[in-house]
């Protein structure tokens, strides 16, 4: 029996339990990709906000919701759970789901600061489940498509990457606490580990300030690697509007280039007047978050950890985005080099 060319048992139909602790937006999609999946049963809603929890909860088919984590645990037997709350309330539920005997799949960034990496990672590997980071465009058709065709040798052996990614300015008051490099470029970061394979050795970086904001409406960095490859991220919380920019990466090979270019396709002219998502969290089909759930509710149905990404390669993406921020900012105070401008 199949589901969009998945195969599925009807017999595991309502095996794997999951809850979705934080019913924010990133929460509510969760929430929504679970209800999608035939394999699964979605059991709760966690939020420290309980009325929010149970409007959530009763969207999706959720037959309850709690005000912690702690109270999931002590009255739901789950074998998987969602982490989709702020990234700096991320370490306390995914241990307790750890400990617990659960699953985690662990909104990006998994944590924000170093130590708590160490604590994560220790907390995995001494748990019987797994830890999945919810790093999406590893799932979106298109990035794998240009993956596969690089991993075929398309344009022979990477030697440079580009990433350019923009944001409206309202993710500086939506993320006051949380630097656009840990929030935004964290997903060109893991891509460029992903697909270049390479180690980072060098990192420079220019950041821009704007007088009433909380964080810098500008980041621009470039990173060399061991394999002589570069990578170079251009990031922004300055558009004015929800239409903006499309995501853009390029790869520079010995024998060509691979483009994409990643924009809404489909626009809504009704009272919404939206530029609709068809690739990452559609509405009506199986983009690229419900397919990162069916890689999380699939690894628990069969007892295997997920192929990637793997929470040591999330935990490196973490590295290399801190060693960013702090050329970023360094590169900020510090005098402008002669001669040289942002690295691009």
């Amino acid at each position: 029996m199949t589901d969009n060319g998945h195969p599925h048992t009807t017999q595991n139909r309502d095996g794997v339990r999951v809850a979705v602790v934080g019913a924010g937006q990133f929460g509510e999609l969760h929430a929504d990709a679970y209800r999608a999946n035939p394999d699964c049963r979605l059991v709760a809603i966690v939020d420290r906000n309980l009325e929010r929890a149970r409007a959530v909860a009763a969207r999706t088919g959720a037959p309850a919701a709690y005000a912690s984590i702690e109270e999931l645990l002590a009255n739901e037997q789950v074998d998987g759970v969602s982490i989709a709350t702020a990234g700096a309330h991320h370490l306390a539920p995914t241990i307790a789901a750890l400990r617990a005997g659960a699953s985690v799949l662990l909104e990006k960034p998994v944590v924000l600061r170093a130590d708590e990496a160490i604590t994560l990672a220790d907390a995995a590997g001494q748990a019987a489940g797994f830890v999945l980071p919810a790093h999406i465009l590893r799932f979106a058709a298109p990035y794998r498509e240009l993956a596969n065709r690089l991993a075929a040798g398309a344009v022979g052996t990477p030697r440079a990457l580009s990433f350019r990614r923009h944001r409206t300015i309202e993710h500086d008051s939506l993320f006051p606490d949380v630097h656009p490099v840990l929030m935004t470029m964290v997903h060109d970061i893991d891509l460029a580990l992903w697909l270049d394979g390479s180690r980072p050795t060098s990192v420079t970086a220019r950041q821009l300030r704007i007088a009433g904001r909380a964080q810098p409406a500008v980041v621009w960095a470039e990173v060399k690697t061991d394999s002589g490859s570069i990578w170079s991220f251009q990031v922004s919380w300055s558009l004015a509007g929800a239409g903006g920019l499309p995501d853009a990466l390029e790869v520079i090979g010995d024998s060509g280039a691979l483009s994409l270019s990643l924009g809404a396709r489909v626009s809504d002219f009704g009272p919404s007047a939206a530029a609709v998502d068809d690739t990452l969290t559609p509405g009506g089909s199986h983009g690229a978050l419900g397919e990162e759930v069916r890689a999380f509710v699939d690894a628990i149905r069969f007892g295997i950890a997920p192929a990637g990404p793997t929470l040591g390669e999330a935990i490196d993406g973490l590295a290399l985005a801190h060693r960013i921020i702090q050329a970023a900012e360094s590169g900020a105070t510090g005098p402008e080099p002669h001669g040289e401008g942002c690295p691009a």
